[in-house]
């Protein structure tokens, strides 16, 4: 097709001045199978409905004639619909994710490409210092899997990316969860990168531990085959994970079915589920005998796991579900070798009148009372799933969407103990997972 055929649209609200036009030219000169992929858009007469900025490139370049595959017919559109055509193939609808594009792909090729790189408040003085902290980050996620921030956040796509790899190798979806009574306004998801809220997917509503969370947890906090264990076990996915890593695991689970999914699921490991109460762990677990305890407990009655008696979450008074954890908690610390970890997932919930009970610092303070201090609290970043949603009935009583929970890192011991214990962190296997 001649070029000198194709018309500009005289009323093209979109113009590329400069840098970026010439940015599109040189795009068009070293990559022209875009053009094929992506062609111009144009009307009965010949008039461009999209892609005025690349005719223009075109004929920059000097191009003369094209190939009748970078031009697109629009000839069944309505005087209207042209009109609409115009502005909707020029508006963004999505938004970059920066740190994914930072550590996934070549800046300086983005920026060549035509990307628009925003300097996030940076001017050209420290732009080196940026490009170094780029990279420093993507060696952190090469040898720690995600950077080892206060601050995990669950939305990123490397993230994503792992949670998707788990939870394919896994396998549960809370099936044995069905008839859990939950409070919780969630979405139904499932490992495919689906909203979930903090440190569990939310699978029909019901919590799932995320993997990504339980592999860091073993990695960063666990030492090369040890003992891990958990006193309020829940499903399936710490056992595993700690178990795939190496690891001999022992859960205590209240429900006999969730016990009975979770062994079936871990079976060839060396490790077991057993089906009685948390804060009966001392029955089943030995003294000093374990080098990790991972927990991410009930949140009061967010989530009603049973009707037996002595579920924390079944407990009619705040005082009496803090007594179930503080019970469990205090005798799972003496199973605990001195100089080890516990990790235990938290989020603050509100009374019924709207309020925060304090959560969070009441199972810090349980550990305190057993001599066991705090080392680390990590945020855990969620994604917003349906908090949009939500905000807005949230908003009518001046409440914000939480989209949090925190990390608390414990440790019993001397932290002195620490560099001698723990050797430098190295992927397992030097492999992914």
């Amino acid at each position: 097709m001649k070029l000198s055929q194709i018309k500009q649209n005289p009323n093209n609200p979109r113009v590329i001045r400069d840098e970026k036009f010439q940015k599109l030219v040189n795009s068009i000169k070293e990559f022209p199978k875009m053009m094929q992929l992506r062609p111009m858009v144009i009307n009965a007469d010949s008039v461009v409905l999209g892609g005025n900025m690349r005719l223009k490139a075109l004929k920059e370049l000097g191009y003369k004639e094209i190939p009748d595959e970078w031009v697109k017919r629009a000839d069944e559109l309505t005087e209207e619909e042209q009109r609409r055509f115009i502005i909707a193939d020029n508006v963004g609808f999505g938004e970059h994710d920066w740190e994914m594009l930072a550590n996934e792909w070549n800046v300086e090729e983005l920026a060549d490409w035509g990307l628009d790189i925003p300097d996030f408040g940076l001017n050209e003085e420290n732009q080196d210092n940026t490009d170094k902290e780029v990279e420093a980050h993507a060696k952190l996620q090469d040898k720690f899997i995600v950077p080892p921030f206060s601050i995990l956040d669950t939305r990123q796509g490397y993230w994503q990316e792992r949670k998707k790899y788990w939870g394919e190798l896994i396998g549960d979806n809370g099936e044995s969860r069905d008839d859990i009574k939950s409070k919780v306004n969630a979405t139904v998801t499932n490992w495919d990168n689906k909203p979930y809220k903090g440190g569990v997917i939310r699978e029909k509503s019901i919590s799932i531990l995320d993997p990504v969370l339980a592999e860091i947890s073993n990695l960063w906090f666990g030492l090369e085959k040890c003992n891990t264990f958990d006193c309020f076990a829940g499903d399936s996915v710490f056992g595993y994970v700690s178990s795939y890593l190496g690891n001999k695991f022992t859960g205590i689970e209240l429900r006999q079915e969730q016990a009975d999914l979770n062994n079936q699921r871990i079976k060839g490991f060396p490790s077991k589920y057993i089906c009685d109460d948390g804060q009966n762990v001392l029955n089943h677990i030995e003294e000093n005998s374990q080098d990790l305890l991972f927990s991410c407990p009930p949140y009061f009655d967010l989530e009603v796991y049973s009707d037996l008696p002595n579920d924390a979450s079944n407990q009619k008074e705040y005082k009496d579900f803090l007594k179930v954890l503080d019970n469990a908690f205090t005798k799972a610390l003496k199973c605990l070798k001195d100089n080890r970890f516990a990790v235990i997932t938290v989020g603050d919930i509100r009374n019924n009148k709207g309020f925060y009970y304090r959560f969070v610092d009441d199972v810090k303070d349980i550990f305190k009372r057993n001599n066991v201090n705090l080392y680390n609290e990590l945020i855990l970043i969620q994604a917003i799933g349906n908090g949009a949603l939500r905000a807005n009935n949230y908003m009518n009583n001046r409440k914000v969407v939480k989209l949090h929970e925190q990390v608390l890192v414990f440790f019993k011991g001397d932290p002195k103990q620490i560099k001698p214990i723990y050797p430098k962190i190295e992927m397992p296997n030097g492999e992914e997972i």
